[in-house]
């Protein structure tokens, strides 16, 4: 056994406790540090030197030395902290945005579009009551401005939040891009550093920060390699692989339209840029930007719905009854029809169904329809001309009986598609043009067509649906308040099912109720119209029909033979509920999914916590501990000193010392 060898042994027994001091010390300094992983030196003993003895060979201890200064990390914890922190990050976006959309809506206060929408309301309830007072139809004018106003203001508002959204997605693009090419660099010094052996923590450290970050962006799958890169997988898709990694970027905006729907914005997606594919995360703060976006559309397409009921079913109705300002195109029914050649001429003009109308005597213009006997001069309303040469159009013909008429091979019905009384206006919308509800099932969006005065139509869906929404701008004159039908035109005061009579009007419902339609001349200057437009606010369609009452036409034109198959709960925009019913449940969902989220929130905060806790108790600096660690390394330097001192003494004692007897 070497002379030295003991100093060796304390020699190295200095060494390994300074540089646990040392990692101490890092720890210490390091504690309030994003991201620092607790290092601690792994110590391991020398090998033994062999020295003989009165039995046999004995080892005898060199000491100890330092093996690695490694990072204190649980894998496991790591896994489900990334995994629950995307789950987070989702749900604190989703929250942001409902706190953004229930601003919007502002119901908690009074002062959204519910308040807008009782106003409305209540102006046609005063209508009813004094429906010749001129400051009544001014108000009622003015709030339902007020409403169109409200619905426009609170559409742009929810696209610029979208566009928020879309900008948002933009930023976090970015910000995924640099924490990939950071992991990638890091990858490629951990490589080159570990290369001779040395542990590299804090590059380490540095990188998983990098990860923690990423994944709460999207969802991430780690996997390291035996040289130390971490392959990074999401949703499928390899980002980075060692130095190699993919970029992600927003596609070029396309306007909503193209997609379908219309809402106005600029939507965007994520590709990948290499390969131009779609990426989907499937969690994280990522999907939380493109989910909410679809959030902001939904109540979007409410409005829309809203919008499009005042543009059909409420106009519908408005124009059921008689404004103050007479009937002043009694003739322009003559105008819209064509002559030609009568039903007993040669040639055949009509193919299967038609409504004849029969001109009721000195009051030109004024139809009714025909029954039994045609009197005067009639008309009839021709179905069509096809590719095959049919006749489509309005013809006249000269007087006949109900016998002649039939033997000529025509038929006649019901006048239940006519509804309009003349000269009344739309309350919303473009003058003169007509609006009418369908459903597209390609796109799964409720859209509105309208007919302009100049003939042309246009198909409108979403957005689209609420720029149409105005007031009528012959409602904005001075004399614009005269053109509120407020009274009705149809006589709700008897019940004409067994009235055979050629002003009896059929009505299809469920109870078979029938009115009669009156002259302008006829009307009181009551207020039912109004009532039954107030009725549109808080009467379901089931309510209306059981009461039976006249509105119960503007009812059936959307549940009766003219949409084959349909009813008024699917072929109308809200789905046959009442204003107010649809929109307390629009702003009730809003309310519900964003305290669920709120709840969410609360649930994955307690998770995050526990899962924190068992991280930090492998990663995390404990003080206690630390300083724990500290004076036991310093006494164990201290010892190894006083040994070495020792060990020197006895050394001296040997060397200078022996052999000075007798000198």
């Amino acid at each position: 056994m070497a002379m030295f060898t003991g100093l060796n042994t304390m020699i190295r027994g200095l060494y390994v406790n300074q540089t646990a001091l040392n990692t101490t010390g890092h720890n210490i300094t390091n504690a309030d540090t994003e991201g620092y992983s607790r290092q601690q030196v792994n110590v391991i003993t020398t090998v033994s030197e062999h020295k003989s003895s009165a039995y046999g060979v004995v080892s005898v201890g060199t000491g100890a030395e330092i093996n690695a200064v490694v990072r204190c990390r649980d894998i496991f914890a790591d896994v489900q902290y990334r995994d629950e922190s995307a789950t987070m990050s989702y749900y604190e976006a989703l929250a942001t945005n409902y706190d953004k959309m229930e601003v919007i809506f502002n119901e908690a206060d009074g002062q959204g579009l519910q308040s807008k929408i009782l106003s409305f309301y209540k102006s046609w309830v005063d209508l009813s009551t004094e429906a010749s007072n001129a400051s009544n139809r001014v108000n009622t004018i003015e709030q339902g401005k007020n409403l169109a106003d409200a619905i426009n203001t609170m559409t742009q508002q929810v696209q610029e939040q979208i566009d928020y959204n879309y900008y948002y997605l933009q930023n976090n693009v970015n910000e995924i891009n640099d924490l990939l090419e950071s992991i990638t660099k890091s990858n490629k010094l951990v490589v080159a550093f570990e290369a001779t052996g040395a542990t590299a923590n804090d590059i380490r450290d540095k990188r998983d920060l990098d990860v923690d970050k990423l994944a709460t962006y999207i969802p991430v799958k780690i996997h390291e390699d035996e040289y130390g890169n971490y392959q990074i997988t999401s949703g499928g898709t390899t980002l980075v692989n060692g130095v190699d990694r993919l970029h992600l970027e927003c596609a070029r905006g396309m306007e909503s339209k193209y997609f379908g729907e219309d809402f106005g914005v600029t939507d965007f997606s994520v590709i990948i840029k290499e390969s131009d594919v779609a990426f989907l995360p499937t969690n994280g703060t990522l999907k939380a930007n493109l989910d909410t976006v679809d959030h902001c559309k939904t109540y979007l397409d409410s409005l829309a719905n809203l919008a499009g009921f005042l543009l059909t079913t409420f106009n519908d109705q408005h124009k059921q009854g008689y404004d103050i300002t007479g009937d002043r195109d009694k003739t322009k029914a003559l105008t819209e029809w064509v002559e030609k050649p009568k039903v007993g001429s040669k040639e055949k003009y009509y193919e299967e169904n038609y409504f004849v109308y029969v001109n009721k005597g000195d009051n030109k213009g004024d139809y009714a329809l025909a029954t039994d006997t045609l009197t005067g001069e009639v008309y009839y309303k021709y179905v069509g001309k096809d590719d095959d040469g049919n006749y489509k159009g309005n013809f006249k013909i000269e007087s006949v009986d109900k016998s002649e008429l039939s033997s000529a091979g025509g038929t006649y019905d019901y006048a239940t598609d006519t509804v309009q009384v003349p000269n009344t206006i739309n309350f919303f919308g473009e003058d003169g043009a007509t609006y009418e509800y369908s459903y597209n099932e390609d796109w799964g969006a409720h859209t509105v067509t309208v007919t302009h005065s100049n003939g042309t139509r246009e198909v409108l869906s979403g957005a689209g649906i609420i720029n149409a929404l105005m007031i009528n701008e012959r409602l904005n004159g001075n004399e614009g308040y005269m053109y509120v039908a407020a009274a009705t035109a149809y006589d709700d005061s008897h019940d004409y099912s067994e009235v055979s009579s050629v002003d009896g009007i059929k009505l299809m419902g469920d109870d078979e109720y029938y009115s009669r339609r009156i002259d302008w001349g006829e009307r009181t200057g009551d207020g039912n119209n109004a009532v039954y437009i107030s009725e549109l606010f808080n009467m379901s369609r089931d309510t209306i029909l059981t009461a039976g009452r006249a509105n119960a036409h503007i009812v059936n034109k959307y549940g009766g033979t003219r949409y084959s198959g349909g009813d008024y709960a699917t072929i109308n925009s809200i789905g046959g509920q009442s204003i107010n019913s649809f929109y307390n449940s629009t702003a009730t969902q809003l309310a519900i999914d964003a305290a669920s989220v709120d709840t969410r929130i609360g649930q994955q905060d307690s998770i995050m916590t526990q899962v924190q806790n068992w991280r930090d108790a492998t990663a995390g600096v404990d003080w206690n501990e630390e300083l724990t660690n500290m004076l036991k390394y310093q006494k164990a330097f201290v010892a190894c000193s006083r040994c070495l001192n020792a060990m020197d003494e006895c050394l001296d004692r040997l060397a200078n010392s022996t052999g000075a007897i007798g000198r």
